[in-house]
């Protein structure tokens, strides 16, 4: 039941769109009909009745096995041999919107609060269910008639774009749920929520290449967690136009720093690494704390000396179409300003827990300095490759080229380049490159 519950969750993440608010018209593609559901703010589990026991698990393995809920899903069960159903499990409160990180304690509580909304039926006495939208809605609504704390998703049909945004209006603005679901006849299963916005402090940034190399290409974007204690939270590179490409980019190279972690880009990249102190804004269509893979976690770093240290990986989330909005220079890099609670008040995170990583020595490759003497004033370009020796972690790329260019005379004093590779062949290769391209004349190795 547990792999089943893995297996449905994969194949219902890999269908969700997601769909801001504002993006219904623009978004949602044009068809004859639509299957449209409120989302609750709750738990995805799988409905295990075996004609006597009844069970709810998820695809993290955990299992439910009494709840006030149990007698009266039996009643209404007690027809089939066997049925497995797929809903989302959510704390229910007439009076206000409940969250899903108050579903672990009530479930503790064996609350008489807590509520199934059954939305498939993956098979009946054995065999696999293959119904289509109109027959699904009618057989779950023929199984839970009357049912109060288990019951069928509330489903209607509409026809049109502009019916959804009238549904959704009705669903999230006056009864204050958390989205739609729509279900298009012929085309993918959209998931509409209002844009969430948070504020965090940029960790670090990539340059862009080319034509274009007096611009940020990302940001690596994090929270704070405790004093000088920080958690990786996104990567942004949405939501600039040419001009705050390049005046980020500006700004961001006077704050550059070391760091003994090396985060890389979409792109494929090394981010450079800056002072914790920009904050921003920056919105997305969603937070969740699990992937296909299980629970997500992420980097933490403290910041001292003027340098990142990697303190291994703690619970943390992951954010659906980050995108920048502004600079907030009203805001600080602490807790009180972007903390973690921003996230925490909206999922559950196991804070308490983190994955300490044991990191073996690097080890270096190859190394070559090179001096040039100009009125008196000495002028040094190092290369450097290195074997991390880290690279089974996962986090850490298996080879590092990193090259320093010092000129005192020169208003930008100390330049650094960093460059990441997974094969030797390829490292070396750039050492040699890199090398061929700034040794020139005058140049004296020692």
């Amino acid at each position: 039941m547990i792999e089943i519950a893995k297996q449905y969750k994969r194949l219902t993440a890999s269908k969700y769109v997601p769909v801001a608010e504002d993006e219904m018209i623009s978004k949602i593609i044009e068809a004859e009909k639509y299957h449209v559901s409120p989302k609750y703010d709750g738990h995805l589990y799988i409905l295990h009745f075996d004609g006597s026991n009844l069970k709810l698990i998820n695809h993290s393995g955990n299992i439910i096995d009494d709840l006030p809920m149990f007698l009266e899903a039996k009643k209404l069960l007690s027809d089939f041999n066997e049925i497995i159903l797929a809903g989302e499990l959510y704390l229910f409160d007439k009076d206000k919107r409940t969250r899903s990180f108050e579903i672990k304690s009530s479930v503790n509580k064996k609350s008489k609060d807590i509520y199934f909304a059954a939305f498939d039926i993956i098979s009946i006495n054995g065999e696999e269910s293959n119904y289509d939208d109109d027959s699904l809605t009618e057989k779950l609504k023929s199984i839970f008639d009357n049912g109060e704390s288990i019951h069928p998703i509330e489903c209607l049909q509409l026809e049109s774009r502009s019916e959804i945004e009238d549904y959704y209006k009705k669903i999230v603005e006056e009864r204050g749920m958390e989205g739609i679901v729509v279900r298009s006849h012929n085309g993918p299963v959209y998931k509409v929520k209002p844009k969430i916005t948070i504020d965090g402090v940029i960790l670090g940034y990539v340059q862009s290449q080319g034509d274009r190399s007096e611009m940020i290409k990302e940001l690596l974007v994090g929270l704070c967690v405790s004093e000088n204690k920080y958690i990786v939270l996104s990567k942004i590179y949405n939501g600039f136009d040419d001009n705050k490409r390049a005046s980020f980019l500006k700004d961001l190279e006077s704050r550059k720093v070391d760091s003994n972690y090396i985060e890389v880009s979409g792109s494929n990249l090394a981010f450079i690494m800056v002072k914790p102190e920009l904050v921003i804004e920056f919105s997305c269509l969603d937070i969740y704390n699990e992937s296909t893979k299980g629970p997500i976690s992420k980097m933490s770093l403290t910041f001292k000396d003027n340098a990142y240290y990697s303190e291994g990986k703690s619970s943390s989330a992951s954010v659906t179409s980050p995108t920048f909005l502004r600079i907030r220079d009203d805001k600080k890099p602490d807790v009180n300003d972007i903390g973690i609670s921003q996230v925490t008040r909206i999922i559950s995170l196991d804070t308490a827990s983190s994955e300490k990583i044991s990191l073996k020595k690097s080890e270096v490759l190859k190394k070559e300095i090179y001096i040039k003497n100009s009125k008196g004033i000495n002028m040094v370009r190092k290369f450097v490759i290195w074997k991390t020796n880290k690279d089974d972690t996962g986090e850490y790329p298996a080879f590092v080229y990193h090259y320093t260019d010092f000129s005192p005379s020169r208003a930008d004093v100390l330049k650094k380049d960093l460059k990441i590779s997974n094969s030797k062949k390829q490292i070396e290769e750039i050492f040699n490159d890199e090398i061929l391209k700034n040794i020139k004349k005058g140049w004296e190795k020692i």
